[in-house]
């Protein structure tokens, strides 16, 4: 009887757990979330500036190129009244640097946001990109509206 419930449960784990191994939707959603950050800047007693940083290279899908370092920066401004600001990052640099760097505004359906663990409707969203390096830490930075800089550390697998 023992032996026969010892099958069934090893039976049963073994059946969940190779059905969500072969699921590569999940593991590339695996693979953003462990690769996101969230940083919150408090503006006021009632107001919150929330910031959502993906590092995207290291997801295995076929809309991730290699070309650059490639970061997904939402960002969402909170007030305590229910409503939901547009927040301004600006001053972005990767690894200290500005330089070759690029900044684009997301829409709604860009393809690469399909990667995020979450998007939603009152997250305004950019693709940053910098030239490509062999540094394994890689930090992106930016100042916020209240003129603050903010750092955000991330590290490459190998």
């Amino acid at each position: 009887m023992r032996f026969t419930a010892v099958v069934l449960v090893a039976f049963l784990m073994s059946g969940c757990a190779s059905k969500l191994a072969d699921n590569m939707d999940e593991k590339t959603l695996d693979y953003s979330m462990a690769n996101s950050k969230k940083i919150e800047i408090k503006n006021s007693e009632t107001s919150k500036t929330f910031v959502i940083i993906t590092y995207i290279n290291p997801i295995n899908h076929e809309l991730v190129t290699q070309e650059s370092e490639k970061f997904i920066v939402g960002t969402y401004k909170a007030s305590g009244d229910g409503a939901f600001e547009k927040v301004t990052l600006s001053g972005f640099q990767v690894n200290g640097s500005d330089e070759n760097l690029t900044v684009s505004p997301l829409n709604r359906d860009y393809p690469l946001l399909k990667l995020l663990p979450t998007t939603n409707a009152w997250t305004n969203y950019v693709l940053v990109q910098a030239p490509k390096t062999d540094e394994i830490e890689m930090e992106i930075s930016f100042e916020s509206d209240q003129s603050q800089r903010v750092p955000v550390k991330f590290r490459k697998d190998f």
